[in-house]
C-alpha cells in the first residue's frame, strides 16, 4: 500500500512558524506582494496583534474601470477579493478594522451602514466559477505561490488559533 503523505505540496507552506506574530507576519508580506505586483500596494495594511496580519483599506480606484482593459481589470478584481477573503475583511469585528480605515473609504462605510452591495458595486464581482480562467491561469509563478502561500498562512492562522482557544480578533 501506498501512504500518501499529509503535508503540503511541495513549494506550499514552507514556514514552519507555530506563533501568531510570525504567521501574521507572514501573511502581510504575501499579502503586500501580491497586492504590489497587482496595482494595489496602497490598499494593503499591516494589523498587527489581531486578525489575519492585514487588512485592506479600501476598494481599488474606479478609474482603473475605465483605464484597464477587462482581462487586467477581472484579475486586479479577483486579487482583491482573494486578499478580502484572506483578510476576513467581511467577517471581522469592525472595532477591530474600522480605525484602520480612512474616513473616507467606501470600505469603511458599506461596513459600517452594513451594505455589502455597496462594495459589490465598488469592485468588480465577477462568477466565482470564472476564478480559474480569469485568474489562476494567468497570474504568474511568483504570484500564484504567494495566493497559494497566503491562503496556507490563513489556514495556519485559523489551525493555531483553535488549538490554543484564542480570539484570532481580540484587542491585544
Amino acid at each position: 500500500d501506498a501512504v500518501t503523505p499529509d503535508g503540503p505540496p511541495a513549494g506550499i507552506g514552507v514556514s514552519n512558524s507555530t506563533d501568531l506574530k510570525s504567521l501574521r507576519a507572514r501573511a502581510w508580506t504575501l499579502a503586500a506582494r501580491l497586492a504590489q505586483r497587482n496595482g494595489l500596494s496602497d490598499l494593503v495594511v499591516p494589523l498587527s496583534g489581531q486578525g489575519l496580519g492585514f487588512i485592506l483599506r479600501d476598494v481599488p480606484d474606479p478609474a482603473l474601470a475605465d483605464q484597464l482593459d477587462e482581462e487586467s481589470l477581472s484579475q486586479l478584481s479577483l486579487i482583491w477579493w482573494q486578499l478580502a477573503a484572506c483578510s476576513e475583511l467581511t467577517l471581522a469585528p469592525l472595532v477591530s478594522i474600522t480605525p484602520h480605515l480612512p474616513t473616507e473609504s467606501v470600505l469603511r462605510q458599506a461596513l459600517e451602514q452594513q451594505d455589502l452591495a455597496t462594495i459589490f458595486d465598488s469592485v468588480w464581482t465577477l462568477d466565482p466559477g470564472q476564478t480559474g480562467h480569469r485568474l489562476w491561469r494567468r497570474l504568474g509563478d511568483r504570484d500564484w505561490m504567494d495566493l497559494l502561500n497566503l491562503m496556507d498562512s490563513y489556514r495556519r492562522i485559523h489551525r493555531l488559533a483553535e488549538e490554543r482557544q484564542l480570539d484570532l480578533w481580540a484587542t491585544p
